[in-house]
């Protein structure tokens, strides 16, 4: 018998232990959706153990006007929209933006759990890339209330595997280059799992880094200071303009420019994870004097009080995961710190290579850089 063809309508993937698919009745939301969240290499996180994630998208006009009816009570907040709750637990977009939202208003929507199902329900009107911008907020929101729940930390940091599959999750704050080290790293050789936040989750055999599901992000810096910027100029990327239009051709530049995993692979020539066994922490600093890079060992109290200062709140917003019965793994930050070997970097990414940085950071970890190290060729 022939092999009945795919259903187009679904998209699978996985972030660490968290399974999820979404459905939806038109093929090119589902499309858009994968294309934006699917990572290049299949996860490694072990069969058993996962939760399941299902989310439909659905038009339903009428059920949005009952449930505008019903709605009321004081307003939560998700990503740069405003919810109000109905009585059946129905989460509807209420319009009532907050003073500091950026970026273009989704249109009225409802979230719903169901029967195993989150359910989001757009009106007849919407487009086809304003159902997948929502259906993606909603789909990495859902796996970070599922990885919170598991004991999962969400911290400011990014995260990259190197040869040996292990990540390594680099903590700090902005302009410290835990972007462009990760990135680093991945193109010699290993996986982007993350950047700007990571989430750390307990899990078979320790910790792991699992991606926050946000797309890879970087700053011109970054990306000039690694030789990629006249590459990244003439893309067309999914996220600035419709994927048809250079990134030079824009009528504004952006600050920092957005990847979907496919775009990575191609324009940064980087494979994309959605997690790995996480092998070290590397807390980044400014560098103290001195001309290159200066990286040692820390002791885990150290470590620990640095995943504190970086911890961030998770992106899960007012929406919870439904584990009841399920026993949640819990684990504090200082048994984190105790598992997880602790390194400090100081460095300076504007004037320092971040080969040099990273094979300071490497000598003495398995798996990790020799002597001599240069990584990839840019």
């Amino acid at each position: 018998m022939p092999a009945e063809p795919p259903d187009r309508r679904t998209a699978r993937a996985q972030w660490g232990p968290v399974s999820w698919s979404y459905t939806a009745g038109d093929e090119a939301e589902t499309a858009r959706v994968a294309t934006q969240l699917v990572t290049t290499t299949p996860s490694v996180w072990p069969g058993y153990g996962r939760l399941r994630l299902r989310v439909r998208s659905m038009r339903d006009p009428a059920a949005l006007d009952r449930l505008e009816r019903m709605a009321s009570g004081p307003a939560r907040r998700l990503r740069e929209e405003n919810y109000w709750r109905t009585p059946d637990g129905t989460w509807l977009c209420c319009g009532d933006r907050p003073a500091d939202a950026a970026d273009p208003a989704l249109p009225r929507h409802a979230i719903g759990h169901r029967y195993g199902w989150w359910t989001i329900l757009h009106d007849d009107d919407s487009g086809t890339e304003q159902r997948a911008r929502t259906g993606d907020i909603v789909l990495r929101a859902l796996v970070a209330a599922a990885l919170s729940a598991l004991g999962g930390l969400t911290v400011h940091a990014s995260a990259a595997t190197g040869r040996d599959g292990r990540a390594i999750a680099f903590l700090g704050d902005s302009g410290t280059g835990k972007s462009t080290l990760a990135l680093r790293l991945a193109r010699a050789g290993g996986c982007f799992v993350s950047g700007d936040r990571t989430l750390l989750v307990p899990g078979p055999g320790g910790w792991w880094a699992v991606g926050s599901g946000l797309l890879p992000r970087f700053r011109w810096g970054t990306l000039e200071g690694l030789g990629l910027a006249t590459r990244v100029r003439e893309a067309a990327l999914l996220r600035h303009g419709d994927g048809q239009c250079r990134v030079a051709d824009l009528p504004q530049t952006p600050a920092k420019v957005v990847f979907a995993p496919a775009e990575a692979e191609r324009v940064l020539g980087v494979r994309t994870a959605g997690c790995a066994p996480l092998g070290k922490l590397v807390v980044l600093s400014p560098a103290e004097g001195g001309g290159v890079p200066v990286a040692r060992a820390i002791v885990p109290e150290v470590t620990a009080a640095a995943v504190r200062a970086q911890s961030l709140p998770s992106d899960a917003g007012f929406l919870a995961w439904p584990a009841a019965g399920r026993s949640t793994q819990v684990r504090d930050i200082a048994g984190l710190a105790e598992e997880v070997a602790g390194s400090a970097l100081g460095w300076d990414p504007l004037r320092q290579r971040a080969e040099e940085a990273l094979g300071r950071v490497l000598m003495g970890f398995p798996g990790g850089a020799p002597p001599g190290w240069r990584g990839a060729a840019p």
